[in-house]
């Protein structure tokens, strides 16, 4: 029950965005259907000779097959039969405006697809035809079928254009005289009750409310069918107590419920019998949705497969993931302009025009946008070199911290007090960029002074126990460390550490740091002597010094043992043996 609770109210969420913008969009379409603009197209002359004579433009848009169809539908839709009777081969002397009504009579009967028909001035082959015509379709009534022809003649005034054959017209009266005489079926009585009532552009009342209420029947239908596809295996999971988990429930589900219900909302406008001007303006829509919900079907699959590649990469530490993530978002970009342009040529606009005032204008824009360009090619380089991914401990300019995004236009770097410093690629070239995620090893540097007091024989003890601790810690890299005595001026000796931490992690470096740290304060402080403080020293009567009894000690012993020759000296050079 939960999951069906789950889905309801995401069925509800999307069903009123999808209600709302399918009706703004026919509203729009169904509105602009009803105008005739014809299509105005400029000539320019060459230069080098004299202009040629501009072929005559035909005002009513006969030039193309799909033009000629399209703009006679406008007329009639709008009541202007003379002027449609315009696209008709006939001979002066016919009652060309009856004719034409009885065309639109019988335009619900008609069968073909009029998006489907050349848009070239010369037509296309057909089979069974003669260069000059095209078969648009069928007009069938009861058993009698007849063929549309268009042809292309030649006009006086407007040149090449293309009508409506004679052939195709001398069958309309045989035709319309059937229909009057055919006994209407259920069929026709249930359009003949859909088509009554008040008229709306063009379509009755009845019918536009039939098309409203098949918006949500249809996605309600895609959810359902999408739930009983996935009830078998369902079942079979439940029953054998394994987790269940179906396609629909995936990313790729709803882009493929859009496609479902897109199809049977089309297959319902069919079934209303609309206009047929305004079938072929929807029938574009239609396809233009489709078009887009197969662009959000592509999209989500090549993330799928972006993200199982980032999952592998992160797993192995191949590094590379901010490449991966940079072509993810390239491929989004691309997947979107390709659906928008398919989108665009399915609605019946000039892509290839576009495209090209696109090539020139994206001219300009390259011009005007030079330092996004840079930034742009300096993230694909910083990408490509993997100088820095994404989570790597980096160093810019005087701030640190992490960086959390790298995108095509800037690098994003959370700071230590997290504040998110943004800062442009092409700037990264030109400022001081240290990453410290690579580092095998931290070089620990430190620098203190003991006090002046302090005897000679004591400041080798300090040095021999540091040394030798040093030695004996495995986190310092063997053979890499050193102390040395730098300088004795004022009231201290100066003293220099230099080690390497076999980490790379700084936090555990600190660690590190700090332990080693404590350690040398606890060998000075078993030496008897003192750290130096940073200032300028005044000698008191009751400053006590250093610790005499435990100097003698140490003395007495460093004695015996340089003697003896136990007592290592750091730096100390050995004499050569003979």
């Amino acid at each position: 029950m939960s999951f069906l609770r789950k889905n309801r109210q995401g069925v509800g969420r999307l069903l009123k965005q999808t209600y709302t913008l399918s009706l703004a969009f026919a509203v729009v379409l169904f509105g602009g259907a009803a105008i005739h603009s014809p299509a105005q197209l400029p000539k320019v002359p060459t230069p080098e000779s004299k202009p040629a004579p501009a072929a005559p433009l035909d005002p009513l848009g006969r030039q193309t097959p799909r033009s000629s169809l399209i703009n006679l539908m406008k007329y009639e839709a709008s009541g202007d039969y003379t002027t449609a009777a315009r696209f008709l081969q006939l001979p002066p002397g016919e009652n060309l405006v009856y004719l034409t009504k009885e065309f639109r009579t019988l335009s619900p009967n008609f069968q073909g697809s009029i998006n489907l028909l050349s848009d070239d001035p010369n037509g296309s082959v057909a089979a069974g035809l003669p260069p000059g015509q095209v078969r648009a379709g069928v007009v069938t009534v009861g058993d009698t079928t007849a063929d549309m022809i268009l042809v292309r003649v030649d006009d006086p005034v407007a040149g090449k254009i293309w009508l409506v054959s004679r052939e195709t017209l001398a069958s309309i009266p045989q035709l319309y005289a059937r229909l009057e005489s055919e006994k209407p079926t259920e069929a026709t009585r249930i359009r003949l009750a859909l088509l009554s009532g008040p008229v709306i552009l063009g379509m009755s009342s009845t019918q536009w409310l039939c098309w409203l209420l098949s918006i949500p029947v249809a996605w309600l239908l895609a959810w359902l069918s999408t739930f009983l596809l996935s009830a078998p295996r369902r079942a079979w999971c439940k029953l054998r107590k394994l987790p269940f988990s179906s396609v629909w429930d995936t990313p790729l589900g709803m882009p493929l419920r859009c496609m479902i219900a897109t199809l049977l909302h089309g297959l319902f406008v069919y079934l209303l019998e609309p206009p047929l001007l305004y079938r072929v303006y929807y029938v574009r829509f239609l396809a233009a949705i489709l078009a887009g919900c197969i662009g959000w079907l592509a999209s989500r699959l090549s993330d799928q497969g972006f993200n199982h590649a980032l999952n592998q990469t992160r797993a192995h530490s191949r590094g590379g993931e901010s490449i991966l993530i940079l072509m993810q978002r390239l491929n989004r970009i691309g997947i979107l302009i390709i659906a928008l342009a398919v989108a665009l040529a399915l609605l019946g606009l000039n892509v290839t025009a576009a495209l090209t005032g696109l090539g020139i204008g994206g001219f300009a824009v390259a011009l005007a946008a030079q330092k996004t360009l840079e930034n742009l090619i300096g993230g694909v380089s910083l990408l490509m070199d993997k100088a820095v991914q994404v989570g790597d401990f980096c160093k810019i300019g005087d701030r640190v911290g992490t960086v959390a995004d790298i995108g095509l236009r800037s690098l994003k770097l959370r700071t230590l007090d997290q504040n998110l410093l943004v800062v442009p690629n092409g700037l990264l070239a030109q400022m001081q960029f240290e990453n410290m995620k690579a580092r095998p090893k931290l070089l620990l540097q430190q620098n203190f002074s003991l006090r002046i007091e302090t005897h000679v024989e004591q400041l080798r003890f300090v040095l021999d126990g540091v040394q030798r601790m040093l030695d004996e810690e495995p986190v310092i890299e063997s053979g890499s460390s050193r102390l040395r005595v730098t300088n004795f001026a004022g009231a201290a000796f100066e003293l220099e550490l230099f080690a390497f931490v076999k980490t790379g992690d700084f936090r555990e470096f600190t660690g590190i740091r700090q332990e080693i740290i404590l350690k040398i304060a606890g060998i000075v402080e078993a030496a008897g002597t003192r750290f130096a403080a940073p200032t300028r020293l005044t000698y008191q009567s009751k400053d006590p010094g250093i610790d005499t009894d435990k100097a003698s000690d140490i003395i007495g012993q460093g004695i015996e043992l340089r003697a003896d020759g136990a007592f290592r000296f750091p730096g100390e050079v050995q004499p050569a043996s003979t």
